[in-house]
């Protein structure tokens, strides 16, 4: 599942980094997250044993939760570390810092918020397997790239 994921993240990623979609590439650009995010609520539901009911409650949060998670994210932090020089170097890790405190305030918010549908320690387990599974598909994401990249 963990593969599943990350491929379809570093497919969306390569589809976002065309500056000009087609109608077509955008619905299944919009198709290839909402399988992601399915893909992510199934291993959520496994992980973090919800019954039926809860993640019924889960689902539109940890959406909205997703999509706040990704808006806060400052894209400055994403530089290979073979482009990090002595000249970018304090702006990335300023940005990636900045990436951790926003990151942590989203997580704050919504700790009462998923208080309301999960219990406590589904929510810390949540917020461990919500960020190994960001990890794993930024890991695809740049094996992907790299083999683009390979490929030109």
């Amino acid at each position: 599942l963990m593969v599943v994921v990350a491929t379809m993240f570093a497919q969306d990623v390569m589809a976002q980094q065309k500056p000009q979609m087609t109608e077509e590439q955008r619905a299944a650009s919009k198709a290839r997250r909402e399988q992601m995010m399915q893909t992510r609520l199934q291993m959520l539901k496994e992980e973090l044993k919800l019954t039926d009911e809860q993640l019924v409650k889960f689902d539109p949060i940890y959406r909205e939760f997703r999509k706040e998670v990704q808006r806060v994210t400052n894209r400055d932090s994403r530089v290979k570390r073979e482009d990090l020089t002595n000249e970018n170097a304090l702006k990335v890790i300023s940005a990636r810092l900045a990436n951790q405190i926003t990151t942590a305030t989203v997580k704050q918010r919504y700790l009462l918020i998923f208080a309301e549908v999960i219990e406590p320690l589904q929510i810390e387990k949540l917020y461990r397997v919500d960020q190994r599974i960001s990890r794993e598909a930024h890991k695809i994401v740049k094996y992907a790239n790299a083999q683009q990249q390979a490929a030109k």
